[in-house]
């Protein structure tokens, strides 16, 4: 199962049991990959939130695989962006291009929270 940030994010806060519940039944025993660019957003987001980054980031590559960038996987980033934006999803960025052409180079489904994944296939959204 390949990770999106936002739920990487959701179970660093642990917020909600429910979210929570669902994101642990689609994870089940699988292995958990995510981009490397991906440790650059969570560092990001620890520095915003005042969390200890540098413990986080350590806690994270310990669980995970993460998945280098390569040539096809920028140029696919890319080419999904722009289909992404010409179905209207504006918010639609680069990096999450990224993150999918990552899930989908290694044959993996994105979890995520985020419904700038809407269309995307590969993709599944936990609301």
């Amino acid at each position: 199962m390949f990770l999106d940030t936002s739920v990487i994010v959701e179970l660093m806060l642990g917020d909600d049991d429910r979210r929570i519940d669902i994101i642990l039944k689609h994870i089940n025993d699988e292995l958990i990959f995510i981009s490397i660019v991906q440790l650059g957003e969570i560092n990001d987001w620890c520095l915003a939130n005042c969390a200890d980054s540098e413990t986080r980031i350590t806690q994270l590559k310990e669980i995970v695989h993460l998945i280098p960038l390569n040539d096809s996987i920028c140029v696919e980033a890319s080419n999904i962006k722009r289909q992404m934006r010409s179905q209207k999803i504006a918010k639609f960025s680069l990096i999450d291009g990224i993150i999918l052409a990552s899930a989908r180079h290694i044959g993996q489904t994105l979890l995520s929270l985020d419904s700038d994944f809407r269309k995307a296939e590969g993709a599944v959204i936990i609301r």
